[in-house]
């Protein structure tokens, strides 16, 4: 079985979101303390030549460019990046979502615009959704049995999360069903070698993102430099052996606790074997700044709790951030369609990642 929930408990501080419109209270955790996690890389959706990431699904078709003005596009907001842990019927803490509140919040944010990319995606700025709607990452946390499994005679069952997830964008003919599973040493509860490969390898052809979440979901702060590396290490090998060619590029904190040395988050190695973790998923709570901003830092990204514990009302979970982004839609990202651009009102300017200045496409 998986390793436990990410329980660390959280802290409160003031988030202010937008040009200074309402400071809401933010969940956070020692995960989202301030600091760089390691050295820095290339932000903001610059990107270089990588290898294959788990999951890598074919790009949408090239269209003409929209007038940006026609859709409101503004690809400096923000990003919700979504936590799940158990999809389950029987909800007892608030890392629960039960199969019915997860396919409502599913029909809910692909009707109000929201289509799915994945960590790695967001991480490099690859944000490849239709103009006018606006990237979500649903990240999956633990492997648990409800997220992914099968019934008796080899198929998804329809009532686990992935299950539901392929269900209800079907509905949705732009939207393309992808998420990222941030793993541990037994995945999805797949009870030998044969049958991990099987799923994993069944996951990536589907477009699902293989991420890590370490072999132990050990408590990094509490181990030493070379326990840590092989935490990594051990996990990353065992996507390479069940999916040859894939490479695990992102990871999320077990707990949301650092390690000592934070650069052992992002890279290190053991047994002659390397792992660079471009993405670190934190545990709260607050949407995502878009990789294009100056403000994103690929190696802490929030992510915002999704639960059924409380009748979902929980502050600073998802209910209240969809509500938030409803309200507020002039500080979600909306994309402009067009890729290899960076499209923002002018009044933005100033919030662009410097490096993207050659990419810029004010209106």
């Amino acid at each position: 079985m998986a390793g436990p929930d990410d329980k660390g408990r959280p802290v409160s501080r003031r988030t202010v979101l937008g040009g200074g419109l309402a400071a809401a209270l933010a969940w956070t955790t020692a995960a989202c303390g301030g600091g760089k996690a390691g050295q820095s890389e290339a932000k903001s959706g610059v990107t270089t030549a990588q290898p294959r990431t788990t999951g890598t699904p074919s790009r949408s078709p090239a269209k003409p460019p929209v007038d940006p003005a026609s859709v409101k596009a503004n690809e400096l907001g923000l990003v919700p990046v979504l936590m799940y842990h158990r999809i389950t019927p029987t909800v007892t803490g608030e890392y629960d979502r039960s199969p019915e509140d997860f396919r409502a919040e599913l029909q809910r944010i692909f009707a109000e615009g929201y289509r799915p990319v994945r960590t790695i995606d967001l991480v490099r700025g690859q944000l490849d959704v239709p103009a006018g709607t606006t990237p979500v990452v649903l990240s999956f946390d633990d492997g648990y049995p409800d997220q992914f499994r099968y019934t008796p005679d080899g198929k998804i069952d329809p009532t686990c999360g992935i299950g539901i997830l392929f269900d209800v964008a079907r509905q949705f003919p732009d939207c393309r069903p992808v998420a990222s599973m941030n793993i541990n040493k037994s995945p999805f509860g797949l009870s030998d070698s044969a049958k991990v490969k099987a799923g994993l390898t069944d996951l990536d052809k589907r477009g699902i993102e293989v991420a890590n979440h370490t072999y132990g979901h050990d408590n990094l702060s509490k181990l030493d430099p070379e326990s840590i590396q092989k935490d990594f290490v051990l996990l990353q090998r065992l996507v390479h052996d069940a999916v040859p060619g894939a490479a695990v590029r992102t990871m999320a904190l077990p707990f949301g606790v650092w390690s000592k040395d934070r650069g052992l988050t992002h890279t290190g190695s053991y047994d002659g074997e390397s792992y660079t973790n471009e993405g670190i998923l934190l545990v709260g709570a607050n949407p995502s700044p878009s990789p294009f901003s100056a403000k994103f830092d690929p190696l802490q990204i929030p992510r915002i709790r999704s639960t059924s514990y409380g009748n979902g009302k929980i502050p600073m979970t998802t209910t209240y951030w969809l509500d938030y982004l409803k309200a507020n839609p002039g500080q979600r990202y909306i994309s402009a369609g067009n890729p290899g651009k960076v499209t923002f009102p002018k009044a933005l300017a100033a919030t662009l990642a410097p490096a993207l200045a050659g990419k810029a496409n004010p209106y």
